[in-house]
């Protein structure tokens, strides 16, 4: 607390200590609260009202002064009203007005609440009546009131109900007389089987009080609903504390819930803490499809609103046709997502796998919206939740995993993108794919974020890491993050980046670490496709064991690569090898200001390359060493076509045993060494090498 809380709180106190009225109360409250720097000044309010309200009865001789301060303070307009209220309670002109609670099940009614209605000209509201009611003292009037006058009606009505329940709202903290007590209990006796008492959540009894409550209903088999659920006093302790029947979820919850995600992450757990402790939740205040879609959809059990049905003085028999058939197809969607182990999310949202697991879902389905929105998957390191995701065509947003495990069953992805999507995928924590990559077909475009790890592990025939099949063109990939890629591939044919056909590569930020053991494939590229790879300022290390294939660019086709600002090791064994460029297409490589280490043993190949057609090779400001070693083994450039090799401004160790001629298969002018440092061992010898050579 600094010096100027310390002022505003003395100045308060002061300022408490000569309050009259509530009037003056509220002003000195507005006037420090607007002083307090509080987050919640909601809260603040509540807390000085509290304070000042203490401190106003202390200074009153008694409570009628008290009372009579406060209505001193009315004016005119509700003086009247008072009088109106003051009326309806000695005259008992409360009626009260029936409204369906259905089920999210079927849409059939499943009991009624009673609310309280004036009767006579002109009409007063409910919350008139309670504020009057509180003001004069008079709550007690209006609780025995409403529950003689509602069981009353249920005793009127019992053939009517059909078995079902009436919902009786009643304050807590109100004590009745005993003999009140006592009548009410009998009549709640007699008919236990058709009333739920609905316990306010806006109003906090004591422990002593709520224990009595508890009791009393307990040994009337009365059920006990808690309203208002998500105001006032609402907490899981208080849950807890009153050990409810039903749960009603309050309006200013679901009010657009459709639309926002922190309401719908919140009902949810307040659903699944029911669900957990056997209470039934009630969506309470539903007016609109869309909010009835989605809570059904999250699994509330009852539903309660204007849409499904408005209060009658009658009751209701059923609710309208078409709304019990829009509340079956809802649940019968929620139902084929269960069975297919699907959960479907729109909009932005926040989603713990450990409930998708707890719940048997297997798949997360993300769906356009027209709000753009963000998904975010939140997972625990030793969580092996066996779900996959799956993007419908079309969406546009970012999907967030924060240590999240997935897995799929093989041949299949972990991760598939729709057609046409523009994901940005955001990686935080140690994440994991198991038994599948990312799926990104030739319309779509999926961007790497964030400051994670990211690992995926294949074990199938035909695999890839990020990309797509061998028979298909991948859509656009962009790493642009300090997240550290490691790709582990075993099988007969594959990419760890990229897809058969080939497409769209950039790689700017990030450190990768491929491990592949295949008999024919590419670590990053295209199998029989031209690649266009764009790699810079970022650490590649290769650990490849492969009877046919090449570490970046493409196997059979073109291979146009540049290469910028990269840290670069590989140790790779085959029968058939190219390093950086193709086996049997044309490759233009451009190596500038990188750092690059290789060890490399195999029958046929090329470090820098194309095996068997042209090379074009520039290599600028590099320190190099590699190791390499084959029956038929270049350097540079390949066993047939036109090779082209400049390099500049290099630091250069080379170490080659073959039964070719030289290091590089480029003669002529085609075989340019400029400034740099050169040390070139060819079996076992070394060979002086001259600058502009």
């Amino acid at each position: 607390m600094d010096k100027k809380d310390i002022r505003i709180l003395t100045e308060l106190a002061v300022n408490f200590a000569e309050v009259r009225s509530e009037e003056e109360l509220a002003k000195v409250i507005e006037s420090a609260a607007e002083e307090f720097e509080c987050d919640d000044i909601g809260e603040l309010k509540v807390a000085l009202y509290r304070l000042g309200g203490r401190m106003l009865c202390v200074d009153a001789a008694d409570r009628d002064a008290v009372r009579n301060r406060r209505l001193a303070c009315l004016t005119d307009e509700e003086k009247k009203e008072l009088k109106l209220v003051e009326e309806i309670i000695d005259g008992n002109l409360l009626k009260y007005h029936f409204q369906p609670i259905v089920s999210a099940v079927n849409g059939e009614i499943f009991s009624y609440e009673a609310l309280m209605r004036s009767a006579g000209d002109p009409k007063m509201t409910p919350f008139h009546i309670l504020k009057y009611a509180a003001l004069k003292d008079r709550l007690e009037d209006v609780e025995r009131a409403t529950f003689l006058n509602v069981l009353g009606l249920i005793e009127q009505k019992k053939d009517e109900l059909c078995g079902r329940s009436v919902f009786i709202n009643s304050i807590p903290d109100v004590r009745l007389c005993e003999e009140d007590v006592a009548k009410i209990s009998e009549l709640l006796k007699k008919h236990s089987d058709c009333t739920v008492v609905e316990l306010t959540e806006s109003a906090e009894a004591d422990e002593g009080q709520l224990t009595v409550l508890k009791e009393r209903y307990g040994s009337l088999n009365v059920r006990i609903a808690v309203d208002d659920y998500g105001t006032g006093y609402s907490n899981v302790s208080n849950l807890l504390r009153y050990t409810p029947n039903f749960v009603k979820i309050d309006r200013s919850l679901l009010s657009e819930i459709n639309i926002d995600p922190k309401k719908r992450h919140f009902v949810r757990d307040i659903i699944e803490f029911c669900h957990d402790n056997n209470i039934l939740a009630l969506a309470e205040g539903v007016e609109t499809s869309m909010e009835l879609k989605t809570v059904i959809l999250m699994g509330v059990d009852l539903i309660q609103g204007f849409y499904t049905a408005r209060p009658s003085a009658e009751l209701t028999a059923d609710i309208p046709y078409e709304i019990r058939q829009e509340i079956r197809r809802y649940q019968q969607q929620r139902i084929d997502g269960k069975e297919t182990h699907v959960y479907k999310v729109e909009g932005t949202e926040r989603v713990l796998l450990e409930k998708l697991k707890k719940h048997g879902y297997r798949c997360l389905r993300i769906m356009p919206s027209e709000q753009a929105g963000d998904i975010t998957l939140v997972g625990e390191p030793s969580l092996d939740s066996r779900v996959n995701i799956e993007i419908d065509d079309g969406y546009k947003g970012k999907l967030s995993l924060e240590s999240a495990h997935l897995a799929n069953s093989k041949n299949r992805p972990c991760i598939s993108l729709g057609e046409n999507c523009e994901v940005e995928l955001s990686i935080f924590g140690d994440c994991k794919l198991k038994d599948g990559g990312i799926l990104v077909p030739e319309s779509s475009e999926l961007t790497f974020t964030g400051i994670g790890a990211l690992e995926i592990d294949i074990n199938t025939s035909s695999y890839y890491g990020i990309g797509g099949h061998r028979n298909m063109r991948h859509g656009r990939l962009s790493f642009s993050a300090d997240v550290e890629y490691s790709i582990t591939a075993y099988g007969e044919s594959g990419t760890c980046i990229g897809s058969g056909l080939g497409g769209e590569i950039d790689i700017h930020r990030g450190v990768f670490h491929l491990l592949v053991n295949s008999n024919s494939g590419v670590a990053i590229g295209a199998l029989t496709g031209s690649t266009d790879l764009d790699i810079r300022n970022c650490g590649i290390d290769l650990n490849v064991t492969i009877a046919q294939g090449v570490m970046i660019g493409s196997r059979d086709g073109d291979a146009e690569l540049k290469l910028h600002g990269m840290s670069f090791k590989t140790i790779t064994g085959g029968k058939e090898v190219a390093c950086l460029g193709s086996l049997n297409g044309r490759s233009n490589i451009e190596l500038f200001n990188s750092n690059y280490v290789a060890d490399v043993r195999s029958d046929s190949m090329t470090v820098f390359g194309s095996l068997w057609n042209d090379s074009k090779v520039d290599i600028r400001n590099l320190s190099m060493n590699v190791m390499a070693a084959g029956q038929r083994a270049y350097v540079f450039g390949g066993l047939a076509g036109r090779t082209q090799l400049e390099m500049n401004n290099t630091d250069s160790r080379i170490k080659l045993n073959t039964q070719l001629d030289g290091i590089t298969s480029a003669k002529g002018d085609d075989l340019r060494f400029g400034d740099g440092r050169y040390r070139i061992y060819f079996n076992d010898e070394e060979i002086s090498v001259t600058p502009d050579t």
